[in-house]
């Protein structure tokens, strides 16, 4: 198939969307940045948000694929070794061609964050919690030039806006520590001490076999990942249409394991 224009590109790519979408919405998220701050279970997200209309993204990793990603991430074994951004960035253009694409092979840091952050519109935190201190510095330069946050991890997501808590808040840090004294390893407890009570019991006790060394890493299924891109495009869509969407520390978790185990009698 040849290259088309844009516009005939766009009037054919985002036909099954109207009905639910108007042409000025759709010319509203064709026109919103999206920054996807991890290109781990955010390549999913990104290629769910070129598949609704988004255009622009700022891709950010310094990772690079392994085979172990591929169980849940949108790559495949012939991606791994790759930058992460540039296998990802490859496939959002064999979606829409005329995607707009900027690509960090870097990870988010103090130092960075508020240059890489500037030019989104909505930034998307999918970095592994681990690396607090990036994803604290992250979530304060979103702050800074009034961008959504939208947070999704494998037991749901959140939506942080400028009005909502701090993510520091909503774990219980201290909001006004200085990001060069953040504790990583504090830091990334109090964030698994609150979404442990999210977790469903099963879940639970796994995230607690890895806490204590019994296992070496979460399940992430491929199910969690679809899940996940679903509700962050779905928020992102909102969020760029000026519609009201959840904020901190209200969260929205979906298990499909639970829902389809049959009611007691």
């Amino acid at each position: 198939m040849e290259k088309m224009d844009q516009a005939s590109f766009r009037k054919e790519h985002r036909s099954r969307n109207l009905g639910l979408l108007t042409e000025e919405e759709q010319m509203k998220i064709n026109n919103t940045t999206l920054l996807i701050a991890g290109c781990g279970v955010g390549s999913q997200i990104a290629l769910s948000a070129v598949r609704i209309g988004f255009e622009n993204f700022i891709l950010v990793d310094g990772d690079t694929v392994e085979l172990s990603n591929n169980n849940r991430q949108g790559y495949s074994w012939r991606d791994v070794g790759r930058y992460k951004v540039d296998a990802l960035a490859h496939k959002i253009k064999a979606i829409n061609p005329h995607a707009h694409i900027r690509k960090y092979p870097i990870f988010i840091t103090v130092d960075n964050a508020a240059k890489i952050s500037r030019k989104a519109d909505i930034v998307v935190d999918s970095i592994d919690p681990d690396a607090a201190q990036a994803v604290i510095a992250l979530h304060r330069a979103a702050k800074q030039f009034h961008h959504t946050v939208i947070q999704p991890t494998d037991v749901g997501w959140g939506a942080i806006t400028p009005e909502s808590i701090s993510y520091e808040e909503m774990i219980g840090l201290n909001p006004r520590t200085p990001l060069d004294k953040i504790d990583n390893e504090e830091a990334f407890t109090k964030f698994i001490d609150f979404f442990m009570k999210l977790m469903p019991p099963y879940v639970q006790k796994v995230a607690l076999d890895v806490a204590e060394g019994r296992q070496a890493h979460y399940p992430q299924p491929i199910s969690a990942s679809y899940i996940l891109a679903a509700m962050t495009v779905v928020a992102a869509k909102r969020v760029a249409l000026d519609l009201p969407v959840k904020v901190a520390p209200e969260y929205v978790s979906f298990d499909p394991n639970t829902i389809l185990i049959p009611d007691e009698k």
